[in-house]
């Protein structure tokens, strides 16, 4: 059972105190992210419907419980996923919850699917995806990664391929963008997605370098994926993991590729937590995530 949480001090005070433990915490080697927790929230999440209190362990050890408006609610419109603090907001920023979530490395937020399910999807998207990835193929880029990432792998083991964020590719884009764009047209949905089918492409290539004689796995997780995205991409050996938004960084481990563009979670602290890829292709330090 969840242990009897003792209140830290309320206000700024309370805030100070549980900043420099956290930072205390953490300098003792305490880790932010671990594999059981991830695996345990994301297990939570999809349990939702039946979950009347979601249980999150703070990094102290300590568990908290967080109530779920969603309990027993038929056919909800919204969705449970995994909302990240990482290190610099436990011990930089003054949280505006509850001051028992200031120990919390993870907490549960809620997307309203009302809009995005509202959106359309493009026209013969796997057609789509086929022609975007021959182009990829055809390309100088994909020349010059395959020669790159096997100068870089070498001898090396790669037994999991795996993609963060990568994007759906079968939504119509939302409409505070098309309002931006007087001549939008069904041509602009394509081109509108064509980065994330080409990401995806990308990851296909790069498991299909690592594979060899050995079997290579080749995950992903955005909670943003459609059901049609789901399916194509499964039918490309892809496995969906971390529908929301956690269980796939669970897999981090040394024998793995992560590739995670634009995730706006904490990749490279869970990385620090959980493993040492043998290679991480992600952007730089300013997008998202400006103090990782």
């Amino acid at each position: 059972m969840p242990q009897t949480l003792r209140p830290l001090d309320y206000g700024c005070k309370g805030w100070r105190i549980s900043s420099q433990r956290a930072a205390d915490l953490y300098s003792s080697g305490a880790r932010l992210f671990t594999k059981e927790d991830l695996e345990d929230i994301e297990q939570q999440l999809r349990q939702s419907y039946a979950m009347e209190r979601f249980l999150v362990r703070r990094i102290d050890g300590s568990i908290i419980q967080i109530s779920n408006p969603m309990f027993q609610v038929q056919n909800p419109i919204w969705k449970p996923h995994v909302k990240f603090q990482e290190y610099w907001q436990l011990v930089k920023a003054q949280p505006t919850g509850p001051i028992e979530t200031y120990l919390c490395s993870y907490l549960v937020d809620w997307s309203n699917l009302t809009a995005r399910n509202f959106r359309e999807l493009i026209a013969q998207p796997m057609q789509v995806f086929d022609e975007k990835d021959l182009l990829w193929q055809n390309s100088k880029t994909y020349k010059h990664l395959a020669a790159l990432v096997q100068d870089l792998l070498g001898t090396k083991t790669v037994k999991k391929v795996l993609c963060f964020g990568l994007g759906d590719f079968c939504r119509f884009a939302p409409e505070w963008l098309k309002r931006q764009d007087d001549s939008w047209d069904e041509t602009s949905e394509v081109k509108n997605v064509m980065g994330c089918m080409i990401q995806h492409s990308m990851a296909l290539t790069i498991a299909q370098l690592c594979r060899g004689n050995e079997p290579v796995s080749l995950l992903a997780q955005d909670p943003e994926y459609t059901k049609v995205a789901e399916e194509i991409l499964t039918k490309k050996d892809f496995k969906i993991v971390g529908n929301h938004g956690a269980g796939g960084f669970a897999e981090i481990d040394e024998e793995s590729i992560v590739i995670s563009p634009f995730t706006a979670a904490p990749v490279k602290q869970i990385i620090a937590d959980l493993g040492r890829p043998v290679l991480i292709i992600s952007t730089g330090f300013d997008v998202f995530n400006s103090n990782e």
